[in-house]
């Protein structure tokens, strides 16, 4: 937790002396390039720490997520790991697996459609009484006679 982020739910942040993500791919790189193995590579970069701002609504409704489902359930995690890789993106770092990335957002639309499809449909219910017809007269005043040429 963090009193640090004003705008953002979260933020991944290196140490004062660490690697930026900028800088963890250039090396990368440059290790794969002089024929070395990318995997071997990763334990020599220090690790992000995920910052979480409390006040933010995101993470609000992911304490109520998990208060009200428990933190096994499925949506709550896959909440938090979306939140998670929002805050890699944001900062600057890759995300593992797009394919699952991609999913979880699809998921998350599915059921935000879903609940705009309730939502429509308890609007629908709602009854609303009958108000009775005001008949009003609206008045035309003519229309001015054109000019032609001659009367000019």
């Amino acid at each position: 937790m963090t009193d640090m982020l004003a705008e953002s739910p979260a933020a991944l942040v290196q140490s004062a002396y660490g690697m930026s993500p900028t800088m963890q791919k250039y090396m990368k790189a440059q290790n794969v390039a002089a024929g070395g193995s990318d995997a071997g590579m990763m334990g020599s970069f220090n690790q992000a720490v995920l910052e979480v701002n409390p006040a933010h609504p995101i993470v609000q409704d992911l304490e109520r997520m998990i208060g009200s489902q428990g933190e096994e359930s499925e949506k709550p995690k896959n909440f938090a790991t979306l939140l998670y890789d929002v805050a890699a993106l944001t900062s600057g770092y890759d995300i593992e697996d797009s394919g699952d990335f991609a999913q979880r957002i699809l998921s998350l639309m599915t059921a935000k459609a879903k609940d705009d499809v309730k939502d429509a449909e308890v609007e629908a219910t709602v009854v609303v009484p009958d108000v009775p017809e005001v008949e009003a007269t609206v008045e035309v005043p003519d229309e001015p006679e054109e000019k032609s040429e001659e009367n000019v």
